[in-house]
């Protein structure tokens, strides 16, 4: 049975959506979709269209745990409720270090960590707001002659493995110093929006073979992300996902956990990465 009046033209829902398969739509897209739609009688036929096609995403993709949290993929309770706005002369809480946004991260200090390998990084973070980023920083301590950092950022699959591409920012660490970058590449129109209190994945890697040193945070003061393979006396206390390949190229989607694998006893840090929205 179709929808009512379903020979009219949908003005929203499905203009906006037409060219966006199930499989490849982003919840985060679906949500800015239907944010503008009031809730009345009259957008009865659009809010009908938006459920459908929220079903049929879960569906596709297998994320039927969005029914009660966001519907973001791997999503949870809100996570962070601290004000993004000025509390005093230095309280401007501009910027975000989404190094830290994950289980409980501790203490202050920092390293500066020469990037030598070539391999892509993922370290997971709770989404601080609802929003798509105004802004991305890192900080390079010493710099390359010609070379850029990709900075990526992936939805967190049901099983909370990085999983589909949102977009990247790339940021040149030929200077040193703060680096904001306010232009990102997105995988889809809107995919680089996040939700609050939703897991996502960020990552880094080289653009070229140069050796870039960067400020982390320090292993000691970070929380393992990723079981250890035997029980002992000697945790290895894995701080990221690597992947198994190494790769200077842009940014792709995790298509499967072969690629991905644990960084073993050496990971031990976290590149510094600012957002601000």
């Amino acid at each position: 049975m179709p929808l009512p009046n379903a020979n009219k033209k949908s003005p929203r829902v499905y203009p906006l959506l037409q060219n966006t398969d199930l499989e490849n739509l982003a919840y985060a897209t679906l949500q800015s979709t239907g944010q503008p739609i009031a809730i009345e009688e009259q957008n009865e036929d659009e809010l009908l269209r938006l459920v459908l096609v929220m079903l049929a995403r879960m569906s596709v993709k297998g994320e039927w745990n969005g029914l009660l949290t966001a519907g973001g993929g791997g999503g949870g309770a809100k996570a962070y409720n601290i004000p993004n706005a000025v509390l005093g002369a230095t309280g401007q809480f501009k910027y975000w270090n989404i190094a830290t946004m994950w289980a409980g991260a501790g203490g202050t200090s920092v390293v500066a960590l020469n990037l030598t390998a070539e391999n892509q990084y993922f370290m997971p973070f709770i989404a601080p707001t609802t929003g798509a980023p105004a802004g991305c920083s890192i900080y390079v301590n010493s710099a390359t002659t010609s070379q850029n950092l990709y900075v990526s950022f992936y939805e967190s699959s049901s099983a909370g493995y990085p999983s589909t591409l949102l977009g990247y920012a790339t940021i040149s660490t030929d200077s040193t110093g703060a680096v904001r970058v306010t232009s990102f590449t997105e995988a889809t129109t809107g995919s680089l929006t996040f939700t609050e209190g939703t897991q996502y994945y960020y990552a880094i890697n080289k653009s070229g073979t140069e050796t870039p040193n960067l400020f982390a945070h320090s292993g000691s003061e970070q929380v393992a992300i990723v079981p250890d393979n035997v029980v002992s006396s000697t945790s290895n206390q894995e701080r990221f996902i690597e992947s198994v390949a190494t790769t200077t190229s842009a940014p792709a989607d995790v298509s499967a956990t072969t690629d991905i694998q644990g960084s073993g006893s050496g990971g031990n840090y976290r590149v510094l990465v600012w957002m601000d929205f």
